[in-house]
C-alpha cells in the first residue's frame, strides 16, 4: 500500500469541485511532466465509472485510466476500484482553512512501488498548483 499526503490553502467545497470536475482534472490529471490528460469524463456516483485519457506529450503513447466508484462521502471520502481491481481511497480533511488530502492505494507488480508513489504524488502536486495558483 503506497500512502501520500498533501496539504491546499483552498477551502474544501473548491478543492472538491476541482478534484472531480472533467475540465480541472484535464489540466492537473498527470503523474510526470512528459504525459497529459487530454479528455476526462467522471461520473460521481458509487458504481459509476470515470476515464482520464492520457497522452504523451510527443503523441507516441496514450493510455485511458478508469476506475468504478465503490464508496463517495461528499468532502471526505471517494474510493475506487482500477480496471485490474486495485483499491484507491482518497480522503478529504479541512483543518484551519487548509484542506489536506489523503490518497491509500494498492500497489501492482509491474513498477516499483518507488515508481508508482512518485506517479501518484506528482498527481497530488500537479492538482495543488492547479489549484492554488
Amino acid at each position: 500500500m503506497i500512502v501520500i499526503e498533501i496539504s491546499i490553502s483552498i477551502r474544501l467545497a473548491k478543492v472538491w469541485e476541482v478534484w472531480n470536475n472533467p475540465n480541472d482534472i484535464n489540466q492537473w490529471y498527470s503523474g510526470h511532466k512528459d504525459w497529459h490528460t487530454y479528455e476526462s469524463n467522471n461520473q460521481l456516483k458509487i458504481g459509476e465509472s470515470f476515464i482520464y485519457s492520457l497522452m504523451s506529450n510527443d503523441k507516441k503513447a496514450s493510455f485511458n485510466f478508469k476506475g468504478i466508484y465503490t464508496e463517495i462521502d461528499k468532502h471526505k471520502k471517494i474510493s475506487f476500484l482500477m480496471e485490474d481491481n486495485r483499491k484507491v481511497e482518497t480522503f478529504f480533511l479541512e483543518i484551519e482553512n487548509k484542506v489536506i488530502i489523503t490518497q491509500k492505494i494498492e500497489v501492482e507488480n509491474q513498477n516499483s512501488t518507488k515508481t508508482q508513489a512518485l506517479w501518484w504524488k506528482t498527481i497530488l502536486c500537479n492538482f495543488k498548483k492547479h489549484t492554488e495558483y
